[in-house]
């Protein structure tokens, strides 16, 4: 299993990133490696389920999202299952007219006990990614 976090300050706030996060095409718009989200249904107690294909160094995987965590502005968590098994959970806070969002995931590697030999390497991976996702959503409210 592999933890990665990241922090970053956007310039909106909560409310207007906890909807921008609770849209499912907008995952797919920051996170490098979702090559599409589909499928998606919306749950009665707040967030989504939904169908995905991720691509781990190139190979894809698909796999389910649901929202277990829909505490607006403050929590979304998610769960995910299929090629990737899985929990995100991003945290909202208000500081200085902008939003603390802080991203911590946790992700199974695919193909048993000897994938954790590769658990470094995901991880690196992982945290690259995570960066760049939370860059983007930066980059994303800015422009709204």
């Amino acid at each position: 299993m592999v933890t990665v976090s990241s922090t970053a300050q956007v310039p909106a706030l909560p409310e207007e990133v906890f909807a921008f996060l609770d849209t499912p095409a907008n995952h797919e718009r920051i996170s490098p490696s979702i090559a599409s989200v589909h499928d998606v249904e919306r749950l009665p107690e707040g967030g989504h389920r939904a169908g995905y294909t991720y691509r781990l160094f190139g190979v894809p995987l698909r796999g389910t999202v649901e929202a277990v965590v829909h505490d607006p502005p403050r929590r979304l968590g998610f769960v995910l299952r299929g090629g990737i098994d899985g929990e995100m959970d991003w945290r909202l806070r208000e500081v200085d007219g902008g939003t603390r969002v802080t991203c911590e995931a946790t992700f199974t590697v695919p193909g048993g006990p000897l994938a954790t030999l590769f658990d470094p390497v995901v991880r690196v991976y992982n945290e690259r990614e995570l960066d760049e996702t939370l860059a983007r959503l930066r980059d994303g409210l800015e422009a709204t």
